[in-house]
């Protein structure tokens, strides 16, 4: 006899995730006095990597969250470092 009742076991969430390789990013702008640095990302090197429509719904959620201020800034690349492994 087989059950048919079917339970979840895990939350369902809207994380989700994307590879970044090293190589993807550029430095466009660096602002020495408030210590920030502006990168371009080649979403060719990121789709070799990712699922299109993860990176879509990335992009949009992103855009999103710079839109309403939900964002980050570092004034170091260790301090980012510490934060991406956090």
């Amino acid at each position: 006899m087989t059950n048919l009742n079917l339970v979840k076991t895990q939350k369902e969430t809207n994380e989700a995730m994307v590879k970044i390789p090293l190589s993807a990013l550029r430095c466009i702008v660096h602002y020495p006095k408030e210590k920030k640095i502006i990168c371009e990302i080649s979403t060719n090197k990121i789709k070799r990597l990712n699922a299109v429509e993860t990176l879509d719904e990335i992009i949009s959620e992103a855009r999103l969250d710079y839109a309403l201020g939900n964002y980050k800034s570092f004034s170091s690349a260790k301090d980012l470092i510490a934060e991406l492994h956090s």
